[in-house]
């Protein structure tokens, strides 16, 4: 009778604890337990009989080694294991009593909580992804602008020097702050120092026809540049005939080439000079060039040459991006005609809607002859090179 007695207290005080603990949860109230004295007095209030088991009941919770859905607390926060019923001054739930309504709001904030987090991991990938690509596109449009001023500088040298060989009476070289001034407007100086800077430093470290040094102009000194002409000995050796390949420029790294191919499109500029080309057909010689160029890449199937284009610009489609990939490789960053040629990669739907007769192409596009005419100059070199060397 008293172990009856004893578990209906417990019954009592069970359903009295999960009632505190779920207003706890549902924010109702500010307690989540009761004291040992506001459990007796609970107890008392039910059944007199109940609180003369109080320590009875307490003693075999303490006992029990599961969870009977009743905790005992002591006064240290730090204790988590209450041995005696003399230290156990807090009596709590482990699982309250909550009602629907107050259930399906925790459930509500809960999910609502969790997919905020991960909609705001989306947004900050999203927002990195955004960044990153916004950058490599700035860096790809200052490097195309680099390589752009770079042939401006050398076009502004390489007249000046031959204007030089007419009038005596000028200067064989140009202050570097005149050719930037020459070549820059003014309101334009400022968010052009960057294309600028890395133009020079460009020609400092790729371009041995560019000298560099300091001369006094005016009673200042200024840094100049000089246009150094080859030696008769070197025009005798390495005549360079029109619309050839003539070296690389830079070696390509993750600066100046994607890590990746991006599409099976390509843009190339300074393949040309519009205002300097002769006849009808001299779009089919570019064209040669470049599939002399790639002649190990079987994946080229369409080329279209932009005769208007004040850039020389020459569009070029591949089976696959990975073609396209080794035709970048292959052609950005060399010397044509005199040039420095750049390449960027275009999006497929851009070029279909430029020019749609390349959806239908798909056959690889071959030299037309063995004999490689645009890249002689580039024989000629290595032969002269081993030459020298074997001598």
């Amino acid at each position: 009778e008293e172990k009856s007695l004893m578990m209906n207290s417990l019954y009592a005080l069970h359903d009295k604890l999960a009632q505190v603990a779920g207003e706890h949860e549902c924010g109702s109230s500010i307690q989540r337990n009761l004291t040992v004295q506001e459990a007796a007095a609970y107890l008392k209030n039910l059944d007199p009989e109940y609180e003369s088991v109080l320590n009875r009941a307490l003693q075999w919770i303490l006992n029990r080694e599961e969870d009977v859905g009743i905790k005992c607390l002591s006064n240290d926060p730090n204790e988590m294991d209450v041995i005696n019923v003399t230290d156990v001054k807090y009596l709590e739930s482990t699982s309250p009593k909550m009602s629907f309504r107050c259930r399906f709001r925790r459930a509500f904030v809960n999910v609502t909580h969790r997919l905020s987090i991960l909609f705001l991991g989306i947004a900050m990938v999203w927002g990195v992804l955004h960044y990153m690509k916004y950058r490599w596109a700035k860096e790809e449009e200052e490097t195309r602008q680099m390589y752009d001023m770079v042939v401006k500088i050398i076009d502004v040298l390489r007249s000046h020097s031959e204007a030089c060989s007419e009038n005596k009476d000028l200067q064989p070289y140009m202050p570097i702050l005149h050719v930037r001034d020459s070549l820059i407007q003014p309101q334009d100086r400022r968010k052009m120092g960057k294309v600028w800077s890395r133009a020079v430093d460009f020609l400092a470290a790729n371009e041995s026809r560019v000298h560099t040094e300091t001369r006094r102009i005016g009673g200042a000194e200024f840094l100049v540049w000089k246009w150094m002409q080859p030696s008769a000995a070197c025009d005798k050796i390495l005549v360079i005939p029109s619309k050839v390949w003539q070296g690389q420029a830079f070696h390509l790294d993750r600066r100046n080439s994607p890590p990746n191919s991006l599409t099976p499109c390509l843009k190339i500029r300074n393949m040309f000079d519009p205002v300097m080309e002769i006849g009808d057909h001299w779009h089919l010689a570019i064209q040669e060039a470049i599939l002399e160029k790639c002649s190990d890449n079987d994946g080229i199937v369409h080329i279209a040459v932009d005769k208007n284009s004040r850039e020389g610009c020459v569009y070029v489609k591949c089976l696959s991006p990975e073609y396209a990939g080794k035709a970048f490789k292959a052609l950005h960053g060399s010397w044509f005609d005199g040039k420095l040629v750049t390449v960027k990669y275009l999006r497929l739907d851009r070029y279909h809607h430029r020019f749609p007769q390349a959806l239908t192409c798909n056959t690889p596009l071959k030299p037309s002859n063995k004999h490689m005419n645009s890249m002689s100059h580039l024989r000629l070199r290595t032969g002269t090179t081993n030459s020298q060397g074997s001598s």
